[in-house]
């Protein structure tokens, strides 16, 4: 398939310059300009192995090995291609764009559109030298994570989804992940070499996202649930519920009550029918920002923002569980506009119905393994519909449950 990218108008100062895609298709561009400069001696940009770049009939074009299309360069385009193909840095390639009379303005510009496009087609490599002193590593659902940056600042943003981390120099975490700044924009390598970005202020969510999937396509898991966990008196009690049923809010309001954190979003299930949660720190949207300013003040009043838009801050839990327990209690939350909060017994079946919808796994089936699992789980432990309005009443009535007085 022939991909070509459209022509600025004949009067433009570049009259064949490869800037802005066909009508109808499009792009993500973002800017990777200024700082791609001024991080020369750490940042390269090279040809991707499957890229071929070839001449037909007078035109430039490459071929993609790894999208399997062929992109048509300008005059220009191609000039900027073979130069990173021989090498050069974006400095070296303004520099020599502006000898052939384009503005230093306008180089610029062409040069970080076309390299994003091209990063974005996976045709450009991107690769940097990180410092040795700048990571931390944090253990999360049996697997040793490592986290580094390009600078301290940036790994104060990265840290800030953690409860626990350890700054200590020490060997590699079998799940590694790397961070690099970019003008306004943050780059991401995995240990596989995959690159991602992201705005500064998506940082947090972004990675917390990257390496919860990340677990949960580990093979230590038969599968996993969309659920809070918490721990008391050495029993697991998942929280389960659509976005917005209150899990986070509800998990806050029963770790300030004595129950021991073990996290607000995803629990691994291992083959035996234990969970293990993912101990993140707490992830509270702006209807939670009261309670958590009347238990907490100001203290975790830095905010980030997800990729749909949506404001959150992240509360560390000190001492959070990071190992497998038995389930002892599965609550489906229920919040209403109006009512008291009542809790109300679900028969296994039931439950095991509501687990599958809210159950995940890497290959996205659930297994034979992952159903004796969860009939493990469902066997082993009470399930019940909290149905409730406000967390405070619904934090009682769980508190009184298991203490054993409900």
């Amino acid at each position: 398939m022939r991909r070509r990218w459209a022509l600025l108008p004949p009067q433009h100062p570049l009259e064949a310059v490869v800037a802005w895609p066909v009508q109808g298709e499009t792009e993500l561009f973002t800017s990777v300009e200024a700082v791609l400069e001024r991080s020369s001696a750490e940042i390269m940009l090279r040809p991707a192995p499957d890229a071929v770049f070839a001449l037909l009939d007078g035109r430039s074009i490459i071929f993609s090995g790894a999208g399997q299309k062929i992109f048509e360069l300008d005059r220009v385009g191609a000039f900027i291609w073979c130069r990173l193909g021989e090498g050069a840095s974006l400095g070296e390639i303004h520099r020599e764009l502006q000898a052939q009379g384009i503005d230093e303005r306008t180089a610029r510009q062409f040069t970080r559109q076309l390299v994003d496009i091209w990063i974005d087609r996976e045709l450009l490599e991107v690769d940097w030298r990180m410092p040795i002193d700048c990571s931390f590593s944090a253990d999360l659902g049996q697997h040793r994570i490592t986290v580094r940056a390009a600078n301290p600042n940036l790994l104060g943003r990265l840290l800030s989804p953690f409860c626990a981390s350890d700054q200590r120099a020490g060997c590699d975490g079998d799940i590694v992940i790397e961070a690099m700044m970019l003008d306004e924009q943050v780059f991401l390598r995995g240990e596989d070499s995959s690159i991602s970005r992201c705005e500064v202020d998506a940082l947090a969510p972004t990675i917390k996202a990257h390496l919860t999937q990340r677990l949960i396509q580990s093979n230590r898991w038969v599968f996993s649930l969309h659920a809070a966990s918490l721990v008391k008196d050495g029993m697991g009690l998942l929280l389960c519920g659509h976005p917005g049923a209150g899990k986070s809010t509800l998990t806050l309001q029963l770790v300030d009550a004595g129950f021991r954190y073990a996290g607000d979003d995803v629990a691994l299930v291992g083959g035996d029918g234990t969970i293990c949660g993912v101990p993140f720190a707490l992830t509270l949207k702006e209807g939670s920002w009261d309670l958590l300013a009347r238990l907490h003040g100001d203290r975790y009043d830095a905010t980030h923002c997800r990729s749909d838009g949506v404001r959150v801050r992240y509360v560390p839990i000190p001492d959070a569980q990071n190992r497998c327990v038995s389930a002892g209690w599965i609550i489906f939350l229920n919040r209403v506009r109006s009512g008291p909060a009542e809790l109300t017994t679900i028969d296994r079946l039931e439950s095991m119905k509501r687990l599958i919808e809210n159950a995940f796994a890497g290959d996205g089936k659930l297994s034979e393994a992952g159903f004796w699992a969860l009939r493990r789980i469902v066997a082993g432990a009470q399930s019940l519909q909290l149905t409730y309005r406000e967390a405070g009443e619904a934090r009682g009535l769980l508190v009184g449950l298991c203490n054993g007085k409900a």
